[in-house]
């Protein structure tokens, strides 16, 4: 049976949608209407006007599969096939080919939707087949070439980058080599200069990679000139204490950092001692969250960032887990405890404290009424010093005193039983009275 192109108006007019269907909710919002596109013509939607989520989620499945990213405050299955195709074209991307122009056309298309990045692998830079070997340069590893990109991707929108450098590269096959392990300087100041670009960027991490003191630097050159970044996430990578020396001169005069990740860095005492000067300084960003887990600190480490927070009133979070506590670090921690007002939480946990240090925390907490979350696990303290800490803690969050149920059941029994003495005494004093007998 062959469809004829065109029908007569009596058709058209039976079969043009009712009122109450243009009614219905999403109607006035949509642009792409059936009855009115011009179906003969070979082209498709504009991006902007084809919002069906059925659509977009049918094709994001079918091209990614299972979503393994968390999902946005702001998603739709829009958003997230254009940041994941985004994605895919920067992993993807051969360095040694000049295909901006054709980048260009996507991105622009792509920019108003795209406000998150995250990118786990970046190609290498491959020498041309006809290159002799003394020609090659020896910074080839570098994998960061597209800057401009970067800058016409995030021109417009508020921006969520997210930037794993790569552990290693994926499906590589037969083109494997060494220097897709490895990370330049250069690729680091390349990204320094991209993210100083981007006006609107507030989350930055750089974690799980091989980012060394010499990278942190290069890095750090253009995120001190950088006024929007509200969280820096550099977990699990290298830096050192030269590196956190470098971070605490960002740290120094940022207005809006208010996150700071250092996370298992091999910061020790000089590290420390830099990040918890830069504290002390007027102009210091309002860090509401300092995380220096996993780095071995030690005594001298954990004093130089406990010599600030008892001068200044910044951060409110602070973790210091497993920083290798020893000698009397544990008893000073108690001390800065009493004095320091602005601590909300506060984690020591895979720190060595034992009874005595469990003792002084327990006698801290009872003078300080700010902190309210302390986690205090495998420190050796009995369990008598976490109930206690426990209620004191409960205290600060809510203002009351709650006593165990077992104790407050114990101090009811002794009530009880002196009231009972008391009776039979007074009994015994009325039948031994004169009058009586």
């Amino acid at each position: 049976m062959r469809i004829p192109h065109i029908i007569n108006e009596n058709t058209l007019l039976e079969y043009e949608p009712s009122p109450e269907s243009l009614d219905l909710i999403g109607e006035d919002e949509r642009k792409l209407v059936a009855e009115d596109f011009q179906w003969n013509k070979d082209h498709c939607a504009p991006l902007p006007d084809y919002c069906d989520e059925i659509y977009w989620q049918r094709r994001y499945e079918a091209k990614f599969g299972l979503v393994t990213n968390r999902k946005p405050e702001y998603w739709t299955w829009k958003i997230l096939y254009l940041e994941r195709h985004i994605q895919k074209i920067l992993e993807e991307a051969q360095p040694q080919y000049k295909d901006e122009e054709t980048f260009d056309e996507i991105l622009d298309l792509c920019a108003p939707y795209i406000r998150r990045v995250i990118v786990s692998q970046l190609q290498c830079w491959k020498p041309p087949l006809t290159m002799d070997p003394e020609d090659i340069p020896d910074a080839n590893g570098s994998f960061y070439k597209r800057r401009n990109i970067k800058k016409d991707i995030f021109s417009i929108e508020f921006v969520i980058l997210t930037y794993e450098n790569c552990i290693g590269m994926n499906d590589v096959f037969d083109d494997f080599s060494w220097n897709m392990f490895k990370l330049s300087v250069a690729d680091c100041r390349n990204l320094g200069i991209a993210i100083l670009e981007l006006k609107q960027i507030k989350i930055l991490r750089i974690h799980r990679s091989k980012l060394e003191y010499k990278h942190c630097q290069a890095l750090m050159q253009s995120l001190v000139l950088n006024r929007t970044l509200v969280e820096l996430d550099l977990s699990n990578c290298q830096i050192g204490d030269l590196g956190a020396l470098c971070v605490a001169k960002v740290l120094e005069g940022h207005p809006t950092l208010k996150k700071l990740n250092l996370s298992n860095n091999y910061i020790g005492q000089i590290g420390s001692e830099g990040i918890g000067f830069s504290m002390l300084e007027h102009n210091c960003a309002q860090l509401e969250v300092l995380n220096m887990r996993l780095n071995p600190l030690k005594k001298d480490g954990a004093m130089g960032i406990m010599r600030a927070l008892v001068r200044c009133s910044i951060p409110e979070e602070l973790s210091m887990s497993g920083c290798l506590f020893d000698e009397d670090t544990p008893i000073k921690v108690c001390q800065m405890i009493k004095v320091n007002g602005s601590l909300k939480k506060l984690d020591v946990s895979g720190n060595w404290f034992g009874e005595d240090g469990g003792e002084a925390l327990v006698e801290a907490l009872e003078e300080n009424s700010t902190l309210e979350w302390l986690d205090v696990r495998d420190t050796d303290i009995t369990p008598e010093q976490d109930i206690k800490i426990r209620k004191l803690l409960v205290r600060n969050r809510t203002g009351v005193y709650e006593m165990d149920e077992e104790i407050q059941s114990l101090e009811e029994e002794e009530e009880t039983e002196e009231k009972v003495i008391a009776e039979t005494d007074y009994n015994k004093d009325e039948e031994e009275s004169p009058e009586n007998a």
